[in-house]
């Protein structure tokens, strides 16, 4: 059986004392040795990485839920006084991107990792209102009336 994002996994233990492990298929990892599965464990919610092997059990999801997993790609360039961050997430067939800046101030002392906060912060904060005004979008065309959503 193939392993979805949202099915269960059962790894039994490949040696007398080591406990059974279940845990939740997060996303699906493509390469040329072959798929890996990022996983949740039960009970303590720790990820990993594995490869599907003999002691390995799926188990589908529940049924009905519909789960996406995504990934967001953040670039950040920096001098001695400015730092740049683009954010980037794609959702089914769309991209939304976001850039966000942070300068420091002279009389601030010199700590490169405030400004990358700040300006990672600044472009996520962009990427979440374009997902708002997105959803806003496709509720409107498909009530064929205008809506006003809230974060």
């Amino acid at each position: 059986m193939e392993a979805h994002i949202g099915d269960h996994v059962i790894v039994e233990g490949a040696k007398v004392g080591l406990a059974r492990r279940r845990g939740e298929v997060l996303e699906i990892l493509h390469g040329a040795g072959g798929s890996r599965l990022r996983i949740r464990w039960e009970g303590n919610d720790h990820e990993s990485v594995i490869a599907p092997g003999p002691d390995l059990r799926i188990e589908a999801g529940e049924g009905g839920v519909d789960r996406i997993s995504l990934r967001i790609d953040i670039s950040v360039t920096e001098d001695a006084d400015h730092c740049e961050a683009v954010a980037r997430v794609r959702m089914r067939e769309r991209e939304f991107s976001g850039w966000g800046r942070a300068r420091r101030n002279p009389s601030d002392p010199e700590m490169p990792v405030v400004g990358e906060e700040l300006a990672v912060a600044r472009a996520l904060s962009e990427v979440s209102h374009q997902l708002v005004v997105a959803a806003a979008d496709s509720l409107e065309s498909a009530l064929g009336r205008p809506v006003a959503l809230h974060v």
